[in-house]
């Protein structure tokens, strides 16, 4: 089998799997033809890793999901951060503030104020997402900025499956095919087996939930909620620490609302 250990957590977590959870209703199709438990089957399994197959699984989800994201993120009204540094986007106005003087800090220039920012939105947007990258290259640290991390994969894993839905759509409607096909051959030739009809229901499982859950609005709840995280990571970097963190003292404003 192939060596897991050959990719970090977040290549693994955020774009082997859903790439390798596309293909599955394939593998499973293939399965109700010639059973379960087959050494060929392990023994291809080896050689497509051996020949770099998870790597390009895993590259190819990277970009369709990074293919993806821009248009994502405009049909949300903005990159998630960028919406929470809005002074019209749906952040909370007193942790805003907050962010805005931190990130002004780390840019070395004041953020735009709400009059800058009506006037101009384009150029508000430009300075909201070099603050964000500046962010992003300070909270690396993966001990330090642990939940963050947390939120960062789950956020990947859940854009580059979207990103994959298509291919997962025409896998599952495949797969649900061949099982289907080895299930009335069998009963053709007098020979029923009951694993074809079990492999047929596990991918109509998977064709079911390709079309009802793995939707935009799947993407959004970890895209927000990382966005907040890596908002409220501004108050653990220490050159930008020249008052005491009030952000506990605001949090009590803040409605539960998750949010990148």
């Amino acid at each position: 089998m192939t060596n897991m250990k050959l990719f970090d957590h977040y290549s693994f977590r955020a774009r082997l799997q859903p790439a390798l959870l596309t293909l599955l209703p394939a593998a499973v199709g293939i399965v109700a033809w010639t059973g379960p438990g087959l050494k060929w089957q392990s023994a291809l399994w080896t050689l497509f890793g051996t020949a770099g197959g998870t790597f390009f699984l895993a590259i190819l989800a990277r970009n369709l999901g990074k293919q993806l994201e821009p248009g994502l993120w405009q049909s949300w009204g903005g990159s998630p951060t960028t919406q929470l540094l809005r002074h019209a986007g749906r952040g909370n106005p007193v942790l805003r503030e907050r962010w805005h003087k931190f990130l002004s800090k780390l840019l070395g220039k004041p953020l735009p104020t709400l009059q800058e920012e009506q006037a101009d939105p384009e150029a508000a947007d430009d300075i909201y997402n070099a603050g964000i990258k500046l962010l992003i290259n300070k909270t690396r640290d993966l001990k330090k900025f642990h939940l963050l991390y947390k939120e960062n994969v789950q956020y990947g894993y859940c854009r580059n499956l979207f990103a994959m839905r298509s291919m997962g759509l025409i896998f599952a409607m495949l797969g649900s095919g061949a099982c289907l096909a080895a299930g009335l051959w069998n009963a053709h030739i007098g020979d029923p087996k009951i694993y074809p009809w079990v492999c047929l229901a596990v991918d109509l499982v998977f064709l079911v939930w390709w079309i009802f859950t793995i939707k935009s609005a799947w993407v959004k709840v970890p895209a927000f909620a990382y966005a907040e995280r890596l908002l409220e990571s501004i108050e653990n970097i220490p050159q930008l620490k020249g008052t005491r963190s009030a952000i506990v003292d605001a949090l009590p404003l803040v409605k539960g609302r998750k949010h990148i």
